[in-house]
């Protein structure tokens, strides 16, 4: 009988990290081959509720916290203040075991998608020989000269309408790179060790060189950040990863939020996804009170913490939940307020809402500004969240004209492609290398 090709899935991070690659996993099964994530053992149950096969990738939670000697909340507090605390304390520190872990996970698959950052599942990708994709998800992580990404505090000229702009924005972009690299030591140390040959790629965000993937998607619609003119030459900007699970695993929004939203108007919906609830300070303090300015009815998607400190002060316009699926609440909104991570900015612009992005670190100001850019909502920073900036702000949102801007935009994405691009290539690298192995006749 023969065998079913099996791809191997290799992810690091959040939900908002995990979710996109069920979402290529589905899509990948539809073509009738096998599918494997590889993610840290907190997502184990997410990912094989939706019935996908599991394998084990380091570091997980505990391998982290046990590290640094801090607890998660500690760590995410160190994550804000160190721009570099993901590639140094995460990627690199645990940078063996990603790739011991990757390596024994690709045993028997045919063709390997990786996310972008995670250097340990990349490098064993490369020396596994088999044909790769990197997936990266917003769009930060390309580093465009001609059409550049927020990136505190990197000085780009954001829209560059001349020559000389551009040239400063490369320059602005080696810098970048070059302390990149500068930081990427131990990883050079290690591709010699496994006797890979020696490169000047920075390997986290130089996509376009020699040992880079066969294929680059970027897993955001063209019409939020199209694919820049200075892009590698193998990158495809498809559309959003919209995650659907299997009514198995799916989650509902409970009967008591489904009653309290047909109670009354489309109430504003506050929430900092699932990495912000650990360093949420007085978030949803201000919101409450905010919403009570406004004379808005209010959902506030908080971690269990907060949730439960925040419910004894609501009133009858308030609810209050630890959790709710994103696309089944957001179309219930008449705004969405959040950090700005790329998946919960996905489901705000699905949902066609209007937004408030108050950005914690990493890539969420890029998402901000583009959504600001877009006239799809306003972007806060978080030191200037408070009542009167949130207030003024919600005010504003509730001009007609964001919400014309958002549900068009809602609209034009629905034919995009997202993660059925993916699919795509994993059947085109499988059927060519189906054909490179028949016997000639």
């Amino acid at each position: 009988m023969r065998r079913r090709k099996r791809i191997l899935l290799a992810t690091f991070g959040t939900l908002g990290d995990i979710y996109p690659f069920i979402a290529v996993a589905h899509a990948v099964s539809r073509r009738g081959l096998d599918v494997v994530i590889a993610a840290p053992e907190m997502h184990r149950g997410s990912i094989e509720r939706e019935g996908v096969a599991y394998a084990r990738l380091r570091p997980h939670e505990n391998d982290i916290v046990g590290a640094l000697g801090v607890d998660l909340a500690g760590a995410f507090r160190i994550m804000l203040k160190n721009p570099y605390f993901i590639l140094d304390e995460i990627y690199l520190r645990f940078l063996a075991e990603t790739y011991d872990d990757t390596l024994a996970a690709a045993e028997g698959a045919d063709a390997i998608v990786t996310h972008n950052l995670l250097v340990g599942a990349n490098l064993a990708a490369e020396a596994s020989g088999l044909p790769t994709a990197r997936v990266a998800l917003a769009p930060l992580y390309v580093q465009s000269a001609s059409n550049p990404s927020l990136t505190p505090p990197a000085p780009y000229i954001l829209q560059p309408a001349s020559r000389p702009a551009i040239r400063f924005n490369k320059l602005v972009r080696s810098f970048i790179r070059t302390g990149v690299n500068m930081r990427m030591k131990r990883f050079h140390s290690f591709r010699t060790k496994l006797g890979l040959p020696l490169s000047r790629e920075d390997f986290f965000l130089d996509f376009g060189g020699k040992n880079s993937a066969s294929k680059i998607f970027g897993l955001y619609s063209p019409r939020f950040a199209p694919r820049p003119p200075d892009g590698p030459a193998n990158m495809l900007v498809p559309g959003f990863p919209f995650y659907e699970p299997r009514d198995e695993g799916r989650r509902r929004l409970s009967e008591s939020l489904c009653a309290f939203l047909s109670s009354g108007s489309a109430p504003i919906v506050f929430t900092l996804g699932s990495f912000a609830p650990q360093v949420s300070g007085d978030f949803y303090d201000v919101s409450i009170k905010a919403a009570r300015a406004l004379g808005r009815r209010a959902v506030l998607l908080a971690g269990a913490k907060d949730a439960e400190r925040i419910s004894a002060s609501v009133g009858p316009n308030e609810f209050v939940c630890s959790e709710a699926p994103h696309d089944d609440l957001f179309p219930f909104a008449s705004c969405v307020v959040h950090h700005g991570g790329i998946g919960t900015t996905a489901q705000a612009l699905r949902a066609g809402k209007p937004q408030l992005i108050v950005p914690f670190f990493g890539d969420q100001p890029d998402h901000g500004e583009r959504v600001r850019r877009l006239r799809l909502g306003l972007a806060l920073k978080l030191s200037s969240y408070d009542l009167r900036s949130v207030t003024r702000a919600l005010a504003e949102l509730c001009d007609e004209s964001y919400l014309h801007a958002a549900r068009n935009f809602a609209l034009s994405i629905r034919a995009e492609h997202g993660v059925e691009a993916v699919a795509d290539w994993t059947e085109s690298v499988l059927g060519l290398m189906a054909r490179e192995n028949c016997p000639e006749r």
